[in-house]
């Protein structure tokens, strides 16, 4: 009877130490299996830390900037010419790029290799969404996602209110010079001037991201003209274009700069781009921009 006893008390106290030890052990288990992720884009890269997975990125592409903390981590080349090996040396357990990366070597190498990837694409609002969407879902954060997506969408809805029976105006939106490139139809940064009261008059292109003549621009008359390749001096744009005063944008001095940082940069900040180019565009209508 006592050697039963001593037996079972035994196989208990067996048990309790095996679970304390596995209860002791959890976080060094939850520790080992966050994700190291590697991010290729701007876009991308602030997706995960609005998503709050900011300590899983290990790596980023030179040209993220946003958050700050991005600013501490490896650099890893960019979408266009990822760094296969310091890719590599971060160990990842993800690496996220856009559509124009997928069809990189370097890209495909990293499938072939068996390193874990996700392509996204956001070249519009609804794509923006859908990489949104996307990313949440592949990195356990869907319940996260969709309260972003609410949150940018109930944004736009009221920039959209504002701006409801507003004059639409005729808009460049330049972003290079040497030669002069536009922004064109088909584009998320195209839909965001339409929903600030805009017409782009370089839709008529038919492209993307068109090389546009000053010719071209003086006979299309735009009554607002943003440039954001101008450097921080925001007077620069009023004197370049202070050469062709037969634009009605030069003559009503509706020239503005515009944060290349934010603007460009399509992701879970949009709706403050739209903002931006909305207090541009309709400044009687678009109030407290960011």
């Amino acid at each position: 009877m006592i050697g039963a006893t001593w037996k079972r008390d035994s196989r208990s106290a067996a048990i309790g130490c095996l679970i304390a030890m596995l209860v002791l052990s959890r976080p060094a288990l939850v520790a080992a299996s966050r994700e190291r992720i590697v991010s290729l884009t701007p876009s991308v890269t602030e997706t995960l830390f609005a998503l709050g997975a900011g300590p899983e990125v290990v790596g980023v592409s030179q040209y993220c900037d946003y958050p700050p903390a991005v600013g501490k981590l490896p650099r890893v080349g960019s979408f266009l010419t990822p760094n296969i090996e310091a890719i590599v040396a971060l160990r990842p357990t993800l690496v996220i790029g856009s559509w124009i990366s997928s069809d990189l070597p370097a890209f495909q190498s990293l499938n072939s290799m068996g390193y874990p990837t996700l392509i996204v694409k956001d070249n519009s609002l609804e794509q923006i969404e859908e990489s949104i969407r996307a990313i949440g879902d592949r990195i356990g954060r869907s319940e996260q996602a969709r309260d972003l997506l609410a949150s940018i969408n109930q944004h736009l809805d009221d920039v959209r209110r504002r701006l409801e029976g507003v004059k639409l105006r005729t808009v460049l939106m330049v972003v290079g010079h040497q030669p002069l490139v536009a922004v064109g139809s088909g584009t998320y940064l195209d839909e965001l001037l339409h929903i600030a009261g805009g017409i782009n008059i370089a839709d008529g292109t038919g492209d993307s991201w068109p090389h546009l003549s000053i010719e071209y621009i003086v006979a299309m008359k735009p009554e607002v003209i943003l440039d954001g390749q101008m450097g921080d001096d925001p007077t620069a744009p009023q004197r370049f274009w202070s050469e062709y005063p037969g634009i009605p944008a030069v003559q009503n001095h509706r020239i503005y700069s515009y944060p290349e940082d934010l603007t460009l940069h399509p992701g879970p900040r949009v709706w403050q781009s739209l903002e931006v180019l909305a207090s541009r565009i309709h400044p009687e209508a678009a109030a407290n921009p960011p």
